[in-house]
């Protein structure tokens, strides 16, 4: 999905808001660690506008783990879902096609592994350290 005003767009939260319902994705007893989708793994795939140094502890937008904190732990980690390294493609409108062909050449190749990857710890250190 496209990043945007730092969150996923309306379209994919209205979609999680209708589908990671109470009873099915979680039980307000059972959450994160606990939550009732153990088992599923979660894969946050997008661009942005702006480059990765935007995106860094010292660019403006601030580090790119803080927008993702409420997505993937606040929505996935908490229904119990492992969650995966996002992955990434900064600026893709503002790069040269060769860029463009690089950044679709490392999803093509990182979805050849996907399945051995480890999730990432999805604790608060991991996102504001």
């Amino acid at each position: 999905f496209p990043l945007f005003w730092f969150n996923m767009p309306a379209i994919l939260k209205g979609w999680m808001d209708r589908v990671l319902v109470q009873g099915f994705a979680y039980d307000l007893s059972k959450v994160y660690d606990g939550g009732l989708l153990q088992g599923k793994l979660s894969l946050f795939s997008f661009t942005t506008g702006g480059g990765q140094e935007m995106y860094s502890k010292e660019g403006i937008g601030g580090d790119i783990r803080y927008v993702l904190w409420p997505m993937q732990h606040g929505i996935m980690h908490f229904c119990g879902v492992k969650v995966l390294e996002p992955h990434i493609c900064y600026a893709p409108e503002n790069v040269s096609e060769e860029k463009r062909k690089e950044m679709l050449a490392a999803w093509s190749q990182r979805l050849k592994t996907l399945w051995k990857e480890e999730p990432i710890d999805c604790s608060p250190e991991w996102y504001f350290k």
